[in-house]
């Protein structure tokens, strides 16, 4: 993911754009239950992201959850569109 940004950067892109979905999984039991709960879909499930540049082309598509990916924005100088899912997300939170 890193290169793929750091590319757009040097292409003067200034923006990724980024969504997710959450993937239905079973429920897990006793305190694995909880990360994988979704208070939204109100279900368990993994959270997958996926980036594209501002063309709408695919440049990278998450393991499910826990991917940091504001870090590795912030490192490649690039800012992203989202949908109000991801206000006020910062490293330490997951998307809703």
């Amino acid at each position: 993911m890193d290169r793929a940004l750091k590319k757009i950067a040097r292409r003067d892109g200034e923006v990724v754009l980024i969504d997710g979905t959450l993937i239905s999984t079973q429920r897990r039991t006793r305190t694995a239950n909880r990360p994988d709960y979704s208070g939204k879909h109100h279900r368990h499930g993994l959270h997958v992201l996926a980036l594209t540049d501002d063309k709408g082309r695919l440049i990278w598509i998450s393991a499910a959850r826990r991917d940091h990916i504001l870090a590795h924005l912030r490192a490649a100088g690039l800012g992203a569109l989202a949908d109000l899912g991801y206000l006020g997300l910062d490293d330490n939170q997951e998307p809703s």
